[in-house]
C-alpha cells in the first residue's frame, strides 16, 4: 500500500506552514453533511474493580481544532474526556511559533499533506505504523483503505507520518447561485445550464438594469483573485477543462493548469467580458465574503457558492439574502458546460490529518491510549458526538422532533461557533475521522441530496491529491503570485492576451520546469494505475 516518495526539503517549511494550520477543509463538518455507528468503543478504557487501585492518568497535551481561536481552560468536553479515558489533558493552540520554540504537542491535525511533509522534516512528528493502525482503529481503518492512495500523500522515506481523513460527499463544494428574480426580470426563463446561456445571462445583468433603478449600476459577476492557491473564476476555468495552479492528468502526463493551452481560452473569455463592462472592476481585490455582500446588495447577479451554504431553503447565503433583501429570490444551479466540460475547484476526498508528536514514539502507554481515544473519536457514536456536537437537549439535537438519526441543529445559546468553542465543542475533535456509518447515521438527507445533485466532483481535482513536491517550498508560492498577477492584468486588459506566452515562458524558467518533472515522478511511482 505504501510506497516511496522522495523526501521534501526543509525549505517546504517556511513557505507552507503559515497557511498550512488552517488550509485543509473543515474538519468539523460532520452535523452539515456525514456524521456513525451506535455500537459503543469496544476499545475503551474498562473501569477498575472495587479492590484495585485506579492506574493513574495518562497526561497528553492536545493540540486543539486549528480552526479555534485559542484554548478554553477545563472546559466540559475536556473533563468528560479526561474521566471516560482516564488521562489528563492540556490543552495547547498549535502555531508556527509553539512549534518552532520546541512545544510539540502529543497529537494535533494539520491541514494538508505539504505541512506533514513539512515538520516531518523539522524532526516535529513521530512516524505510525500502518499495521497498528490496522490493529487499534479497525473500524476505520476498512473505511480508509477505500481511498488507500491517501497514504501515498503522507508517506515520506518509506514511513507514514500522518493518519489521513477523508471525505466523500462534499458540503463546500461549488456551485452557481443565481438571483432568480433578475433573470425572470431580463426575460431568461431557464437557468443556465452552458456557456452560452451562462454568458447571455450575464451580459444581461450587465446591461438591462434587472433591479430597474433606471442606473447602469450593476455587473453579471464577481471573482476571487485575492485566492491563496489559485485564480477565483474556478467554474469559469472549469468550463474549460482547467484550474489554475492544480496538477492535471492529460494523455498519462502531468502538466499544471496554471499554464495549460485551454487556459489562456478561459482567459480570453474573461477578458471579453470584462471589456464589455460584464465582471465587476473590483475582482481583483473581491473575497467570497465581498462577493456575497455584493449580491446580497444588487450589484452582481450570480456567485460560485459553496452546496451547504446555497442549495437549500434554509442555507446561510439563501437566508441572508432573504433577510436583508425580502423581494429577492435566489436559485441554485451547476456548474456551466463549456468545451472543456464543467466544474470547478474539487479537493477531492483528501481532508485533514493527524499527527503525533515526535516524543510519543517514546512513550509506548501513551501511543496505546492516543489510539484508544482515536479508535473512540471515529467509531464510538458517544465520544464522537460529545467532542462535535456536545450534549444532546443542551448543545444540540436532531432537526426533526423526535428523531434518532438524521440531521442535527445546535440549540440557543450554542449556534455560534465561539459559543460552542467556550464548553470545548470542537476543540478536541478530530472531525472527519469518523467512520462512514457514523456518518450516514448523522447525515442530513437533503443537503446529501443537494451535493450528489450540483457537484461537479470529481471532475478537476488534483492529479497528486495536492501532495508536496520536493521544491514547492522554493517556488510554489511564487508561481501562484506570478500566475495571480498576470492573470489579472490580462483579464482587466492592462496587458495583452498574447502575454500569456509570456508567461507560461516566466513560469517555466522560475521552477515551473523543475515542478512539472517532479510532479511527473511523483505520479509515475505513486499514483499512476
Amino acid at each position: 500500500m505504501l510506497m516511496k516518495q522522495k523526501k521534501a526539503t526543509a525549505a517546504i517549511l517556511a513557505a507552507t506552514v503559515a497557511a498550512g494550520l488552517l488550509a485543509g477543509c473543515s474538519a468539523n463538518s460532520n452535523h452539515n453533511n456525514t456524521k456513525a455507528t451506535s455500537s459503543p468503543n469496544t476499545n475503551a478504557s474498562a473501569s477498575p474493580s472495587a479492590t484495585e487501585k485506579p492506574a493513574e492518568p495518562i497526561e497528553i497535551t492536545w493540540g486543539i481544532h486549528f480552526q479555534a481561536a485559542g484554548v478554553v481552560e477545563n472546559t466540559k468536553v475536556e473533563k468528560w474526556l479526561e474521566e471516560k479515558y482516564n488521562v489528563k489533558i492540556k490543552p495547547v493552540k498549535v502555531t508556527d511559533a509553539s512549534i518552532a520554540s520546541g512545544e510539540v504537542p502529543d497529537i494535533f491535525m494539520l491541514g494538508d499533506p505539504a505541512n506533514v511533509s513539512a515538520y516531518q522534516n523539522q524532526g516535529v512528528l513521530s512516524s505510525i505504523d500502518p499495521s497498528m493502525l490496522k490493529e487499534k482503529m479497525p473500524e476505520y481503518s476498512a473505511d480508509i483503505e477505500k481511498n488507500a492512495k491517501l497514504f501515498q500523500t503522507v508517506t515520506f522515506d518509506e514511513k507514514l507520518w500522518a493518519i489521513p481523513m477523508f471525505i466523500d460527499l462534499k458540503p463546500y463544494d461549488l456551485a452557481m447561485l443565481w438571483r432568480k428574480d433578475w433573470l425572470d426580470k431580463v426575460g431568461i426563463t431557464k437557468t443556465p445550464e452552458t456557456l452560452e446561456e451562462f454568458e447571455k445571462a450575464v451580459y444581461a445583468f450587465a446591461k438591462d438594469d434587472p433591479d430597474g433603478n433606471n442606473k447602469k449600476d450593476t455587473y453579471g459577476l464577481t471573482g476571487t483573485a485575492t485566492s491563496t492557491w489559485s485564480s477565483g473564476f474556478y467554474s469559469l476555468f472549469g468550463a474549460f477543462g482547467v484550474e489554475p495552479t492544480m496538477w492535471h492528468e492529460k494523455n498519462g502526463e502531468i502538466i499544471n493548469g496554471s499554464v495549460a493551452p485551454e487556459t489562456k481560452e478561459a482567459l480570453a473569455k474573461l477578458r471579453q467580458w470584462f471589456a464589455d463592462g460584464v465582471i465587476d472592476p473590483e475582482f481583483i481585490t473581491d473575497t467570497q465574503d465581498s462577493y456575497r455582500k455584493k449580491l446580497y446588495n444588487g450589484r452582481i447577479g450570480v456567485i460560485e457558492e459553496q452546496i451547504a451554504k446555497g442549495a437549500l431553503p434554509e442555507s446561510a447565503t439563501v437566508t441572508e439574502m432573504k433577510s436583508l433583501n425580502p423581494e429577492s429570490e435566489l436559485v441554485f444551479a451547476k456548474n456551466p458546460v463549456g468545451p472543456g466540460g464543467h466544474g470547478s475547484w474539487d479537493w477531492g476526498v483528501k481532508s485533514n490529518f493527524v499527527v503525533f508528536g515526535n516524543k510519543v514514539q517514546e512513550q509506548p502507554e501513551k501511543l496505546e491510549k492516543l489510539f484508544e481515544i482515536l479508535r473512540a473519536q471515529s467509531s464510538d457514536e458517544e465520544t464522537i458526538n460529545m467532542t462535535t456536537l456536545g450534549e444532546k437537549g443542551v448543545h444540540w439535537d436532531f432537526a426533526t422532533a423526535g428523531a434518532t438519526s438524521g440531521a442535527t441543529k445546535f440549540l440557543p445559546g450554542f449556534e455560534k461557533q465561539e459559543e460552542r468553542d467556550q464548553d470545548g465543542v470542537r476543540l478536541f475533535s478530530m472531525g472527519n475521522i469518523t467512520t462512514q456509518a457514523y456518518r450516514e447515521k448523522y447525515s442530513n438527507p437533503a443537503l446529501n441530496e443537494a451535493i450528489k445533485t450540483y457537484s461537479s466532483a470529481p471532475n478537476l481535482t488534483d492529479a497528486l491529491l495536492f501532495s508536496a513536491l520536493p521544491s514547492d517550498g522554493k517556488y510554489k508560492a511564487d508561481l501562484t503570485s506570478l500566475m495571480q498577477k498576470y492573470f489579472a492584468q490580462i483579464i482587466s486588459g492592462e496587458i495583452p492576451l498574447e502575454d500569456f506566452d509570456k508567461f507560461v515562458a516566466e513560469w517555466k524558467a522560475r521552477g515551473g520546469d523543475e515542478l512539472t518533472k517532479e510532479a511527473n515522478e511523483m505520479y509515475k511511482a505513486q499514483f499512476q494505475k
